[in-house]
């Protein structure tokens, strides 16, 4: 593996028994002029949309978004916020980009979705991989929003499975036809310009990525989606008859379709993580001030023991995840390549903490949380798709779990490959062997061990926790069934503070050696 610190990953770096603390210290900051515009978005946000309440609640029940409110997202820039400052947006980090979500969401989910599916995915190709010529054509009305764009992956046999795609594009001469149809596309039907994925023949599971504009003869979108949550927002399905293509509209490399696709997911997953955390901090402070003015029995019942323990998980799992959120940002703004697997977990773990948080605010309303007067049913109906949209979580945990066997399973079987030729290639062989055996005398000893230097003091019986695990959870044969409980300690590292957190990652490392890691680095890095 590479050590250097744009090309390696914290979490494949940990799999093998390494802590690449310098891959999370220190946390990550915003720029101090991107606080300064987020700032101003900030109090242009709560003078355009503060009072708007009525609005939002009517569209979701018609299902729709007025072309008029349209036009007013267009007018505040929602459309130019990853867009660099040359053609015409704001050319915001993907930490302060995800900021932005967090700060828009608390008005309306239909609306950040809007928003985000442009910036996230919509255009993230072209953002990544486009030409200068690609960027120069079509930025300046994507930064106006005078087009809008969509992503257009997902088929009714091909949604985790994306090598299952029907959507064909073959040759014609110089040109590509495009054939096929795509479902469920957020910003379908007010799109403009669409990034397409086909089969081009080739290998089973090749694909191509191709720019498609809606002007072009053969592409036509099907009525809104009637769903149940994030209703106002536009979801179709997308057609091509015999779209002809040019040269000039594959984007990135001809066959290399599937990993651009993978890369614009896990670039934008900090938006959704951003919006996640931006429904989790409305919640919250929805269902503290109902535990307040909720009276039973003769006081407030955010008095009761049980509500206490509601609101407490809410927060903790809110500045957890807002902390992860906020690292992964950190690793993309830093450059560092390797980071789909920290993406993934960011994902996951934002979106099951919001599923639950907006769960539980809706308890702590009762029946009041269940009424369609109350912001509380919409925002559970809004929160359920984060779950299952640009990945499911079923699909990405395993590929966490998949990336770190797969890596540990690589090297074994360069070990077992040095064993068979340890005299024909003597200096090869036995330098794989010896790096093995380290490992296995560290673990054996402890000596050598993996270490934090960068963290505060006053994280020492964090981190004296985390590098325990870190040494006996290594991948079989690495170390051995059951050896994570013998670093978990059976009282937490202040026996006189109580700590969710600690309990949470205690329960997480009996269950799975990935979870101890990632809860344990969350709280480090919190």
């Amino acid at each position: 593996m590479s050590n250097d610190k744009h090309d390696s990953s914290f979490m494949r770096s940990l799999c093998f028994g390494r802590i690449d603390e310098e891959q999370i210290f220190p946390f990550p900051e915003m720029k101090t002029e991107e606080k300064a515009t987020l700032n101003q978005l900030r109090d242009a946000f709560a003078t355009w949309l503060k009072g708007r309440d009525a609005d939002f609640r009517a569209w979701d029940v018609s299902g729709e978004m007025p072309a008029a409110f349209l036009q007013e997202m267009r007018d505040m820039g929602l459309f130019s916020l990853v867009i660099p400052e040359e053609h015409g947006g704001l050319g915001f980090s993907s930490t302060a980009y995800s900021r932005t979500l967090q700060e828009l969401v608390t008005y309306d989910s239909s609306l950040t979705i809007t928003a985000g599916a442009h910036s996230s995915i919509g255009m993230r190709g072209l953002l990544l991989f486009g030409t200068d010529a690609q960027k120069a054509r079509y930025y300046p009305r994507l930064a106006t929003g005078e087009v809008i764009a969509a992503f257009c992956l997902t088929e009714s046999g091909a949604g985790s499975d994306a090598a299952a795609l029907k959507t064909r594009a073959v040759k014609d001469g110089n040109d590509w036809l495009l054939t096929g149809e795509k479902i469920w596309i957020t910003n379908g039907g007010i799109a403009d310009f669409f990034t397409v994925f086909a089969r081009t023949g080739g290998e089973q599971g090749q694909m191509t990525a191709f720019i498609v504009t809606r002007d072009m003869p053969g592409v036509s979108t099907s009525p809104h989606e009637d769903k149940m949550g994030l209703r106002a927002s536009s979801t179709t399905s997308v057609r091509f008859d015999n779209v002809r293509l040019t040269p000039e509209q594959v984007l990135g490399e001809p066959g290399k379709g599937f990993k651009l696709a993978m890369k614009i997911l896990n670039s934008g997953r900090t938006g959704l993580g951003g919006g996640c955390i931006g429904m989790m901090k409305k919640a919250i402070a929805l269902s503290s001030r109902q535990a307040q003015d909720r009276q039973q029995f003769g006081k407030p019942i955010a008095e009761y023991g049980l509500i206490k323990q509601k609101l407490g998980h809410m927060v903790v799992d809110c500045y957890a995840a807002e902390a992860t959120v906020a690292m992964v940002a950190g690793l993309i703004d830093r450059g560092v390549e390797d980071y789909a697997v920290e993406a993934a977990i960011s994902k996951v773990f934002a979106s099951e903490c919001l599923w639950r948080t907006a769960d539980e605010a809706l308890q702590v309303a009762g029946g009041n949380g269940y009424m369609r007067e109350f912001p509380y049913e919409r925002m559970v109906r809004d929160a359920r798709i984060n779950r299952i949209f640009e990945g499911t979580n079923e699909i990405l945990r395993l590929f966490i779990a998949l990336t770190a066997m797969n890596e540990v399973g690589r090297e074994l079987k360069e070990v077992s490959k040095s064993i068979g030729n340890v005299l024909n290639d003597p200096i090869k062989g036995f330098g794989v062997l010896s790096d093995y055996a380290r490992r296995r005398v560290n673990y054996a000893t402890g000596y050598g061990k993996a270490l934090f230097t960068l963290a505060h003091a006053d994280l020492k019986p964090y981190t004296t926790v985390f590098e325990a695990c870190t040494s006996t959870c290594l991948p079989w044969p690495l170390s051995s069934a059951g050896s994570v409980r013998r670093c978990i300690p059976k009282t937490p590292p202040n026996p006189n503070k109580k700590s969710i957190s600690w309990r949470s990652f205690v329960a997480r490392s009996h269950g799975a050696c990935a979870a101890t890691s990632t809860r344990s680095t969350i709280t480090m890095m919190s």
